[in-house]
């Protein structure tokens, strides 16, 4: 079956969709300013059974966020404890209002608080004030925040996804690498570590230190507790599974327990003076330590050297849980209005002093577990953490460094890969395990930034490679009447002799991605190797002397006897597959006209060409190849103008399929373009069909030639290949 209705032209699908969008654009315009805020949607149908699960949920994670957030702010970010804590209750107070997901608790995050306290101590100098690097932290989020909103509003959350998974999952592992290296010297009291520094130089700055004398209580505090903590996590919820499925929540409240626990030993001994340890110290009472932070311009410029990686990183981790739990728990989140809701969250938490927040991957998984029901877990996870701040701080004092860094060490094998991800990257894609392993091998031997920057960088690449050389065939028809890649590999079937080619003269030919400027060139060439390697030239002979210098044909042509292609047929027509096409853009439109042009001076005479699978979309725009009278009549090049076609004097292009008349014949626009889709099909079968009885009937002399040359030593010159 052939396409019977003649296709809009782009500028018409446009004008029609212009219209359709003037019609529609108070009712779209209403939906657009509801969907900002999401909680519109199913507040109004909140209940107690729901309620009852957002508190319980509200309550663990807050058990869980505060050890975190102190931990995070003092020992990764760098910041006093107390900003830790106003960058979750504020994120989390209103990111409740926008939410579109109810697993995602937004707050400090491992990852982003590393980051961001490597960032402050590249971008300030060494002798900044504890106020200076507030404010700079502030100031980072205000910007980030602004970057993510406008990104959401205009719904360009699409460029999160040129960032691959491995990628992601390289530079996380990585990080979390590096957090652990970085809180090692912590956790054994070990002072007079630079831990901004690669992980490499930490871990040996950290050995040298061992053997120079450890704090022997900071030692004592954070092994024990560290310890502590992977018992109450593993053996819990081994005893979930053989005793009572409740114990598993005791398991998650294990940062707290812990933290309880060694602070009251803290407390105990304070006064003994033989005892000595690192605590966190004074953290003010409620929100006496807000800071604002500075959003000029001119101080903007120190700001925006930071920002694309903080970015990067904010909308990766937040996307990327928020995702991952809505397919868990059976939702889907928008992740537009995602990146509007962190973002909003960053500019509001800015003016308290919060540095840059994010979705947490460790609490999102306990608040999901612990059967949250709606956003509003996170609003009441947000107050409880505010009263803390005005009922906890004395307390908050007595925590040792040292226990923190064996709550971060804990919760940072969360992030680190298993072995089994790995294998599983290098066994399905060996470019997205590279990905990976460039992620992970950067940001050990340098920072997060530069492994950001390498990572996204490579995956650009691949990107662009995989446009540029996408998978080009020749297709033979399998036995289940599939068209498949003529080599048979990876079918499953168990010779190449059960592949049926395409009748003598015909070729069938596949590119497996969008006909576009990157990848036109590559196109062309292979569809000349294709069609030199299976096919007889029967254009004009030239004479040694007049051939074009870049003119291999003799070489080709040597090299094609030696393979034993003593007998070829003549070509007919190429039958072109579409179906993995979704875009075809001008450079794609001449590159199919250049290609006419050189199939017919390679066969000497007019070549069919079909078309299967079309998109519509594209339907007009392909419809020009039958259409045009030669590639130099759409060329755009400064040459172009003036410049003739040189097809065969006996086959001119402008006579393909007997579509264009002479001047003098004019015939309708309509009706051309209607005559022009008998080359377009639905199936390769159909097409291969109607080319192969039109071309009969055009060429029924045709049998195979065999490969020789004039006793001059004279060859036929092959334009076909030496154009490209």
């Amino acid at each position: 079956m052939s396409y019977q209705r003649v296709p809009q032209s782009q500028i018409q699908e446009i004008r029609a969709a212009s219209n359709k969008l003037v019609k529609d654009f108070p009712q779209l315009s209403k939906q657009y300013l509801l969907g900002l805020f999401p909680i519109i949607d199913w507040l109004p149908r909140y209940n107690l059974q729901w309620l009852t699960g957002d508190f319980i949920a509200g309550i663990t994670v807050t058990l869980v966020a505060i050890p975190q957030a102190i931990a995070y702010a003092s020992r990764l970010a760098l910041l006093p404890p107390e900003y830790g804590l106003y960058t979750s209750f504020i994120g989390l107070l209103v990111y409740a209002l926008f939410a579109t997901s109810k697993d995602v608790t937004i707050g400090t995050t491992a990852v982003l608080s590393l980051l961001v306290g490597q960032t402050v101590s590249n971008v300030l100098p060494a002798t900044a004030s504890v106020a200076e690097r507030v404010i700079f932290s502030a100031s980072l989020a205000f910007w980030t925040g602004i970057l993510e909103t406008i990104i959401g509003l205009f719904r360009m959350g699409i460029i999160v996804d040129f960032v691959p998974i491995p990628v992601i999952a390289g530079f996380t592992s990585g990080a979390g690498i590096q957090i652990i290296i970085g809180q090692l010297p912590a956790l054994f009291g070990i002072k007079g570590i630079n831990t901004n520094n690669a992980p490499y130089q930490v871990l040996g700055d950290w050995g040298r230190g061992l053997s120079a004398g450890i704090s022997k209580y900071d030692a004592i505090l954070g092994i024990t507790a560290l310890a502590f903590i992977l018992l109450l996590k593993y053996g819990l919820d081994y005893a979930s599974k053989k005793v009572a499925n409740w114990l598993k929540y005791i398991g998650y409240l294990r940062n707290a327990i812990v933290l309880i626990i060694y602070t009251g030993v803290s407390f105990a001994i304070r006064n003994d003076k033989t005892i000595k340890f690192s605590v966190v110290g004074n953290i003010p009472y409620g929100l006496s330590g807000i800071i604002q932070p500075n959003v000029s311009l001119s101080y903007a410029g120190d700001v925006f050297r930071a920002l694309p990686t903080v970015l990067i990183v904010s909308l990766l981790e937040h996307l990327a849980i928020g995702k991952t739990y809505g397919r868990l728990n059976g939702y889907t989140i928008n992740p537009n209005q995602e990146l509007v809701a962190i973002g909003v969250t960053n500019i509001i938490s800015s003016f308290v002093g919060a540095y840059p927040a994010t979705g947490s991957f460790s609490r999102s998984a306990i608040k999901s577990a612990s059967g949250v029901r709606t956003p509003f877990a996170s609003f009441i996870t947000g107050v409880l953490v505010v009263i803390s701040l005005f009922t906890l701080t004395g307390s908050m004092y007595y925590i040792p460094n040292a226990v923190l860094s064996a709550i971060i060490i804990a919760a940072i094998g969360e992030l680190l890969s298993n072995l089994k991800v790995v294998t599983t990257l290098f066994e399905v894609e060996l470019l997205d395990f590279v990905g990976f392993c460039i992620a992970l091998i950067v940001t050990f031997f340098s920072n997060i930034e530069n492994a950001i920057y390498a990572s996204v960088a490579y995956s650009l690449l691949v990107l662009i490679i995989r446009v540029a050389r996408p998978k080009i065939r020749v297709l033979s028809r399998a036995p289940n009447g599939a068209w498949v890649d003529e080599s048979d590999e990876g079918y499953g079937f168990d010779s190449a002799a059960e592949v049926t080619s395409a009748p003598e003269g015909i070729l069938v030919f596949k590119i497996d991605e969008s006909l576009t400027y990157p990848n036109s060139s590559f196109f062309l060439t292979s569809l000349a190797a294709a069609v030199l390697e299976r096919f007889e030239y029967a254009g004009p002979s030239v004479a040694k002397g007049d051939r074009m210098w870049n003119d291999n044909t003799e070489t080709r042509l040597l090299e094609r006897k030696r393979k034993g292609l003593q007998s070829l047929p003549l070509l007919r027509a190429v039958v072109f597959d579409f179906s993995a096409i979704n875009h075809v853009d001008f450079t794609g439109l001449q590159t199919l006209l250049d290609a006419r042009e050189d199939l017919e001076r390679f066969a000497g005479r007019r070549v069919e060409m079909h078309f299967v699978n079309v998109r519509r979309r594209y339907l007009a725009t392909v419809l020009r190849v039958p259409l045009a009278s030669s590639a130099a009549s759409i060329d755009c090049t400064p040459a172009a103008p003036g410049v003739k076609g040189t097809g065969s004097a006996s086959f001119k292009v402008g006579n393909f399929g007997g579509i264009l008349k002479p001047k003098a014949n004019t015939v309708n626009e309509e009706a051309r373009r209607r005559d022009a889709l008998k080359y377009f099909h639905v199936s390769v079968d159909n097409a291969i069909l109607i080319a192969d009885a039109q071309t009969k009937s055009m060429y029924p002399q045709d049998d195979h030639v065999e490969i020789v040359t004039a006793g001059n030593g004279d060859f036929a010159s092959e334009e076909f290949i030496k154009s490209f």
